[in-house]
């Protein structure tokens, strides 16, 4: 049997097609392959996009995906696209997003582009992603804190938020820490028809969601106090536990959920109706009231605490920023100038209560810098009304430190407020068993508001060095004091004691030297 043998040249030729045709069927059906596996992983096109914690300056755009990347957003003004801004908790792989973008311009509208894992998304099912910031309006919101903790999540990759339950307001939100608390503030509200803030009391229904992936989380609804004590704690009769749910999001605003560029509806304003004058009977009776200039029926200052420059210091130092307080004998702006050289002190903060444009005058004064260069040197002067303290401070910043303990606070009240309303809560821990860290703590604080109420936060404490967080036992330590415009002593609390129940500060010793002015001094 004789076999014929190809010619060498067609034997080439046909080894030649065999490539051309099969090596395109090869690269689709890896591409196939990677497609299958790609999905079979999850898919990272953004989901649920909600707004929240809206204000003058800032916003927090927040999403899920079916799977775990890196999430980003990059800001974009007038066209021009800013540098993109990665998740609050670090550039690591998650199902949940949080991204939260400040210094922005008031009452301006910004569209924004998303990206998840290595895909872009410049708009979400053909509608361009976009929010306005609120304008500026006149007062400062009195902080409202609330806190809890959420159940049934591992890790960090959970999302909380707040909200209205007749989907008025924009939701305020929180991330948790690994294995830790959850905080936000219920100040933030915003209306969706006009941006005004919304005051919350222990009537109002609110809803509170926790996010941790596609379909997972948890819903609890209620009046105030049903859900919180008088701390802002979430009951422990409250079940916050995650599970699989598929309905999280009906409880949002419509609005909340995407911001895309239309006419923020006008409120219909109801017109009052016209009241029929009666004619009066000889029985009536008539009330005439003067008014009447009030004076200050005290002589003296109201302020009896150190003020100047002998009540500066600094507290909540890290290896981002610091705060600095004071107390100024007058009711007074105060702001502080700083930089890296005692030269130029070019960079400006406010403090915390104060917006971008609107400044309140203030006894006690509380300035927060914020994004400073760790292990670096900064020097501040203090600017309290019309003058600067002639002393020019200084304070370094710690050393980033890896893996930051959970999330862990005290939550108090402060008794007897003095008639300025305005108190610092400051505190400190110290060893007294010999376990954990030697030594006492940094000084950290917190702004009470107006009835004296104040969460403070100690799991990120550092020793007096800075060089590593503080490791406290149950037995150890903390004394709290109080900056304020009346002498007031310490109190001192064992970290068992204190986590356990609502710590409470008195102020000064009881009377200030102030006479509460009267009312009812019409002329009858």
């Amino acid at each position: 049997m004789k076999i014929a043998r190809l010619p060498s040249k067609r034997k080439n030729n046909v080894i030649l097609w065999i490539l051309v045709i099969g090596l395109p069927i090869l690269v689709y059906a890896s591409y196939q392959a990677v497609q299958l596996i790609t999905k079979a992983s999850g898919d990272t096109q953004p989901k649920n996009l909600v707004i929240s914690n809206l204000s003058t300056s800032s916003a927090t755009i927040s999403w899920v995906t079916e799977a775990s990347v890196k999430g980003s957003v990059i800001p974009i003004l007038g066209g021009n696209e800013k540098s993109p801004v990665v998740d609050k908790r670090g550039n690591e792989n998650r199902n949940t997003h949080y991204v939260e973008l400040t210094s922005l311009e008031p009452n301006t509208k910004y569209d924004f582009k998303i990206v998840s894992g290595s895909d872009e998304y410049a708009s979400l099912d053909n509608v361009t992603m976009s929010f306005k910031t609120a304008p500026i309006t006149a007062g400062t919101p009195t902080p409202n804190p609330i806190h809890g903790t959420v159940s049934g999540s591992s890790g960090d990759d959970v999302i909380v938020y707040a909200m209205l339950k007749d989907k008025s307001v924009y939701p305020v939100s929180a991330v948790i820490p690994s294995g830790g608390n959850w905080i936000t503030d219920l100040s933030a509200f915003r209306k969706i028809s006009d941006y005004s803030l919304v005051l919350t009391e222990n009537t109002t229904n609110l809803v509170l969601v926790s996010v941790g992936g596609p379909d997972k989380g948890a819903v609890l609804q209620g009046t105030y106090s049903s859900l919180f004590d008088s701390n802002g704690k979430l009951k422990s009769t409250n079940d916050f536990t995650i599970g699989s749910n598929s309905n999280l999001y009906a409880y949002f605003a419509a609005k909340s959920m995407l911001m895309a560029e239309s006419t923020v509806p006008t409120p219909s304003i109801e017109q009052p109706e016209e009241e029929s004058e009666e004619e009066p009977t000889k029985e009536s009776k008539f009330k005439i009231v003067m008014d009447l200039e009030w004076v200050d029926m005290v002589s003296g200052s109201s302020v009896t605490a150190p003020t100047g420059v002998s009540s500066v210091q600094v507290t909540n130092l890290t290896d981002t920023g610091f705060t600095v307080l004071w107390v100024s004998a007058q009711k007074e702006a105060g702001s502080i100038s700083y930089g890296t050289s005692s030269s130029s002190l070019s960079s400006e903060a406010l403090d915390e209560r104060d917006g971008a444009t609107n400044r309140g005058t203030y006894y006690v004064h509380s300035v927060s810098v914020t994004m400073v260069q760790p292990e670096t040197k900064y020097y501040f002067k203090v600017k309290s009304g019309g003058a600067e303290y002639s002393n020019t401070f200084d304070v370094t910043t710690y050393a980033t430190l890896s893996s930051p303990p959970p999330f862990e606070s005290i939550t108090g009240e402060v008794k007897n407020i003095p008639s300025t309303e305005e108190l610092v809560v400051v505190g400190y821990i110290t060893d007294k068993d010999g376990s954990g860290t030697t030594g006492s703590s940094n000084k950290i604080s917190v702004l009470a508001d107006d009835n004296g109420k104040w969460i403070l936060s100690i799991a990120d404490t550092r020793n007096t060095s800075g060089s590593s967080y503080f490791e406290y036992t149950s037995a150890d330590e903390i004394t709290f004091s109080l900056v304020s415009t009346v002498n007031s002593g310490s109190l001192i609390k064992t970290i068992s004691s204190a986590k356990n129940t609502d710590v409470e500060i008195t102020a000064g010793s009881g009377s200030t030297g102030n006479v509460d002015i009267l009312d009812n001094y019409g002329v009858l």
